[in-house]
């Protein structure tokens, strides 16, 4: 299985992500997670949001530009009906009109992440 996995908008124009909204919806989802940000020139991927609680542990990064988010872990008690749940849920902040793929770190597995993309559609790609 891949170690990270990529969702992101296929156009790269993504100026209308609300980084403040996503902030305050993950703190309100997982309650303890912790956000660190990268004020680096060379860092790519410069917001981090971390959760290491009994239910869910995640990382999960986003690019500078706003138009890739980074799973690099995911782990709960149900793995991967709750990875697919979570991702499902990211792709909720990329506007529905836009492309936005899902794919491991190999390229060998993508799916766009349409509005009527399944849980079950997610799981193919995850197992």
């Amino acid at each position: 299985m891949a170690v990270s996995y990529f969702i992101y908008v296929t156009d790269k124009e993504n100026t209308d992500f609300n980084l403040e909204k996503f902030n305050n919806d993950i703190k309100q989802r997982f309650p303890k997670v912790g956000i660190s940000v990268k004020d680096d020139e060379d860092c790519r991927y410069n917001i981090c949001w971390e959760d290491y609680e009994d239910e869910y542990e995640f990382e999960l990064w986003m690019l500078k530009d706003r138009s890739v988010f980074m799973i690099n872990y995911f782990n709960s008690k149900n793995r991967l009906y709750d990875y697919a749940e979570f991702i499902k849920w990211l792709r909720s902040y990329f506007p529905y009109e836009k492309e936005v793929l899902l794919c491991d770190e190999g390229y060998s597995k993508t799916i766009v992440l349409s509005e009527v993309v399944e849980i079950e559609d997610i799981l193919e790609i995850l197992e």
